[in-house]
């Protein structure tokens, strides 16, 4: 455990004069499977899916402040919202947290106390290398499945192709396809989902080759997003 920490939205539990009482518990991130009652059968049919469960990182904390409460407050502030989650024995990547949950709070003395918080994840956990935007034509995937946001600078229909897959979209200016979230937008954010046909798991990275284009005059970059399923 020792200089073990944890990173959330820039900022470290030491920062708020708090500390890991052990290493963050890994939760979740299972595999999700359909089940299906047939009358007259004993038992019940299961079907795989290829989806997992939110993971559940829990870490438990200790503060040592003379301002207890009025620290606590900040800590909480600290720890709320969506972020992105780093552990310091593993730099080089990170975890999105969709949500926080707060546990226990037990104050042992006046200046000493511990809770415990619950950060909500992805089911996935990313390299940062993946976060840069890259252009190119050609990828190798090492690692598994990712889904990339592609960036379209352009004016009118494109196609972005993705492995022989094309997805078409009505690009003013300059538009974003988030195959993550399957969703598009343009640059000030402004949705044009009913602008675009395709599938967006279409536009997924596969482990292995991958060959990515789009159509002439348009120009594309790519935050690949590259990772691991937990």
């Amino acid at each position: 455990m020792k200089n073990v920490t944890v990173i959330y939205n820039g900022s470290t539990c030491e920062d708020f004069a708090c500390f890991l009482n052990d290493y963050p518990a890994f939760s979740g991130g299972a595999k999700v499977y359909n089940t299906y009652a047939v009358p007259g059968r004993d038992g019940e049919l299961v079907e795989s899916t290829d989806y997992l469960q939110n993971l559940t990182v829990s870490c438990t904390f200790s503060i040592i402040s003379k301002q207890f409460m009025e620290m606590l407050r900040y800590i909480r502030k600290w720890l709320s919202g969506t972020g992105r989650l780093i552990i310091s024995d593993n730099p080089d990547a990170f975890y999105k947290v969709l949500k926080v949950e707060h546990g226990d709070i037990t104050r042992e003395i006046r200046k000493f106390g511990t809770f415990t918080v619950s950060f909500v994840c992805v089911p996935f956990e990313f390299l940062l290398s993946g976060q840069e935007p890259v252009q190119g034509t050609s990828f190798y995937n090492a690692q598994d499945t990712a889904k990339p946001v592609y960036t379209i600078t352009g004016e009118g229909f494109c196609t972005l192709t993705v492995n022989g897959y094309g997805f078409t979209a009505n690009i003013g200016q300059g538009a974003v396809i988030n195959s993550e979230l399957m969703l598009s937008y343009k640059n000030d954010g402004q949705s044009i989902n009913t602008d675009v046909t395709g599938d967006y798991e279409k536009l997924w990275f596969p482990p292995g080759d991958i060959e990515v284009s789009v159509s002439s005059g348009f120009m594309l970059s790519i935050v690949p997003q590259w990772g691991y399923r937990i």
